[in-house]
């Protein structure tokens, strides 16, 4: 049965989600995710069981040709299609449904929605395409619930229908050639990639309103089925609008990554349309509504679409300068006027995803990170003149541990230099600066002790000197006395010898 609204489901826990590290993590989450649903439904599409699926069901969907119809059928089909569609509010005659033309005119089409849509499914058991259906949706739906994506639908080259839909919806058997939703962006998409040689070639499409999808803004990727290199189908991913939705608001967890009371990052497209949800429809959608009227960027009709749908996406328009900047390849920031005319500190950058064209948004009003400035300055202040307090009830306290001591030591060493032997220090503390005033006196203990003993020694030493100097002159009077003994000796030995000498002449 038509599962409705995408933008409105539900949102399934994230398999993975932004981190609070900044919104580089977003964007690049955000492109690791599309890289990850391209390359699993590339490789899904080469799988034995897609080629099998694929064969099966375009058998399945072509024995269906002749059966027969019951009468009230498309009556049926036109009354269920204006159940569904009354609910889309007016949007231009540009967008204007014309209901009548959607419903299918082929007997297997009209078979099958009347079947799966409106749940006649009692009505069909003894066909093969019952069967078949059976065998293989259990495993389909698997991996788009494996996978966060809201449809899958297998196409048959040769007439573009769409035989098999996970989601079940109006687009459900009917043909991307020929059928209501040919010019849709899954038409479009579709005939891109039909005549495509290579099996691993993957495409995708940006998001646009889709019908079936309640009009809703939907996208999709598709990848060739090949058997043998012969295409025989393809296989198309409608891509969900709440995956993308969830990562780039970061599960609307705004303050606790950062982002304060007004920031917030989206993706704008190449139409300068937004692809996420704006933060402020979420918090508030009657006041963002409001915001945008008075701003004018966005027209009556879009204002009446995001008021009917909740969202911003396909529906507001942000042709701003970091919008323009990120689109043309480039990365910066800068302060400008938002989409809702509110001046912002903006960090832009360009997506990396194939065949997409995206800017990534990180936005805050300046009024907020000026005002995070001001209380910022405020407390730096406050902190300022407190630790100005602080270190001057520290140097009072220095004064009184450490500075008086010190200079009642240096005042010590003064005195001692100027040999005042007698000088102590006052121990006051037992730390380190106790320890040293102990060691000064001890040292000046020490050096008195010292100068004691050499002033004793010094007094020995004349009193020895003076005896010496007794002693020294006592011995040169002494030498003196025995010279002149000497020569009174000697004089007494000449006149004897002189007195012999005259003996012996007068003898």
């Amino acid at each position: 049965m038509w599962c409705g609204n995408t933008i409105n489901r539900q949102l399934k826990p994230a398999k993975f989600r932004a981190t609070k590290n900044g919104s580089g993590n977003k964007k690049r989450e955000i492109e690791w995710y599309f890289s990850k649903i391209t390359t699993e439904t590339g490789l899904f599409s080469q799988s034995n069981f897609a080629v099998n699926a694929m064969k099966d069901f375009k058998t399945a969907f072509t024995e269906m040709d002749g059966a027969k119809l019951s009468p009230n059928y498309v009556e049926a089909l036109l009354s269920h299609y204006k159940e569904q569609l009354t609910d889309i509010p007016n949007i231009g005659e540009e967008h204007e449904i014309n209901i009548e033309n959607l419903v299918p005119t082929n007997d297997r089409s009209i078979l099958l929605q009347h079947q799966y849509l409106m749940n006649t499914r009692s009505n069909f058991e003894n066909l093969p395409y019952f069967n078949i259906h059976n065998k293989y949706h259990k495993s389909l739906s698997s991996f788009i619930e494996r996978y966060d994506i809201y449809d899958l639908f297998i196409i048959e080259d040769k007439t573009g229908y769409i035989v098999y839909s996970v989601a079940k919806e109006i687009d459900y058997a009917t043909s991307l050639l020929s059928g209501p939703f040919a010019d849709s962006n899954i038409g479009r998409l579709y005939r891109k990639i039909r005549y495509t040689g290579l099996n691993n070639e993957t495409m995708m499409c940006d998001f646009e309103r889709y019908i079936p999808s309640n009009y809703a803004p939907a996208a999709f990727i598709a990848a060739p089925i090949f058997e043998d290199n012969i295409k025989i189908g393809t296989l198309i991913l409608q891509v969900p609008l709440s995956k993308i939705n969830e990562i780039a608001t970061g599960t609307r967890a705004w303050e606790e990554e950062g982002l304060g009371k007004s920031g917030e990052t989206y993706i704008v497209g190449k139409d300068f349309s937004m692809r996420t949800d704006s933060r402020f429809i979420i918090e508030s959608s009657e006041d963002y509504l409001e915001s945008i009227k008075k701003s004018k960027t966005a027209t009556q009709n879009e204002i009446s679409l995001m008021d009917h749908y909740k969202t911003s996406v396909l529906f507001q328009k942000v042709e701003t300068e970091p919008v323009k900047k990120a689109l043309a390849g480039l990365s910066g920031t800068m302060i400008t006027p938002d989409y809702r005319k509110v001046e912002v500190l903006s960090s832009y950058s360009p997506i990396a995803i194939k065949g997409m064209s995206w800017a990534f948004l990180a936005e805050i009003d300046s009024k907020e990170i000026f005002l995070s400035i001001r209380q910022g300055a405020r407390k730096s202040i406050i902190i300022l003149l407190v630790v100005t307090f602080l270190a001057f009830i520290a140097s009072l306290l220095l004064a009184r541990t450490i500075y008086r001591p010190i200079r009642s030591l240096a005042k010590s060493a003064s005195e001692l230099g100027k040999g005042n032997f007698d000088v102590q220090v006052a121990i006051k503390h037992k730390d380190e600066l106790g320890v040293l005033a102990e060691t000064f006196n001890n040292t000046v203990s020490n050096l008195k002790k010292g100068r004691q003993e050499i002033i004793s020694k010094n007094e020995l030493l004349k009193k020895q000197k003076k005896e010496l100097d007794t002693k020294s002159e006592n011995l040169i009077n002494l030498n003196d006395q025995i010279s002149i003994l000497n020569t009174s000796l000697d004089l007494k030995v000449k006149e004897r010898k002189l007195k012999n000498c005259n003996v012996k002449m007068k003898n």
